[in-house]
């Protein structure tokens, strides 16, 4: 088994058994997973960093309350592997220098990682905070915050100045993802004021990438956001084939494995 989804699995067992009981001990965690204490205490203190758990004497504790950093990092740990690769993938469409937007996902934020580390002079329009603190990690990048109401939940800006904001600016590039999608007609959002900036990212960009994991293919939600007219490629892990027989053949499939 791959080493990096065994620790993914075992995260989401400790999570599981410390929402359960609140507290878990050093001891309990070894027994219950069959791993060393070295492997334990690794744990513990990634999942504490990650602002997931609270690490005490002799263990670790279900956090009191449910901070925007912590719904975020839980969100990243959902389809992990798939949404590294989707980002490693979705670099290729990326150059020096370029001028693009990225919108507020988690899928996109690791694509904004992948952005810090591979390329430089970026010129980035972002509704995230996230994504453009981590943009800024790379001095080169020059990032545009799009301002208006936080939403704390997504560590995203929403609201009619953000929208207004996003209608005024034209960029090369758009990268976005969504809540679901349907391939047949195009992206849904279950957030009004997210479906709307989504909207105007892509009506105003040149070309629209959209990073989507599997688990989000062939449905539907609330709000239809980007028609697949709109999009140019859709960077994904699976379901290929399915995909290609109902996209509009101007649409480029990627996908890795």
């Amino acid at each position: 088994m791959d080493h990096k989804l065994f620790k993914r699995e075992r995260w989401n067992r400790i999570l599981e058994l410390v929402n359960e009981r609140d507290f878990l001990s050093i001891d309990e965690m070894k027994k219950l997973l069959n791993v060393s204490e070295i492997t334990i205490r690794r744990d513990m203190k990634e999942l504490n960093d990650r602002a997931l758990v609270q690490k005490v004497y002799g263990g670790i504790k279900k956090i009191d309350s449910n901070p925007p950093e912590a719904q975020f990092a839980q969100r990243r740990m959902s389809h992990a592997n798939e949404k590294a690769l989707i980002a490693k993938l979705t670099i290729e469409f990326v150059e020096d220098g370029d001028t693009i937007f990225i919108d507020a996902s988690s899928t996109t934020f690791e694509f904004a990682k992948v952005c810090r580390e591979k390329r430089n002079n970026l010129h980035v329009v972002t509704s995230s905070l996230v994504t453009a603190l981590e943009l800024i990690k790379n001095p080169t990048n020059t990032v545009t915050l799009i301002g208006g109401i936080i939403r704390a939940d997504n560590m995203s800006v929403i609201g009619t100045t953000a929208e207004k904001m996003v209608e005024d600016l034209n960029v090369e590039k758009a990268f976005i993802s969504c809540r679901t999608f349907e391939p047949d007609e195009g992206t849904f959002e279950t957030n009004p004021s997210e479906s709307v900036i989504k909207r105007k990212m892509a009506d105003n960009s040149n070309k629209v990438y959209l990073l989507v994991d599997s688990s989000k293919l062939f449905k539907k939600a609330t709000f239809l956001t980007v028609p697949v007219e709109k999009i140019n490629a859709v960077i994904t892990d699976g379901k290929v084939d399915e995909l290609i027989n109902v996209l509009p053949k101007k649409v480029k499939v990627v996908h890795g494995v």
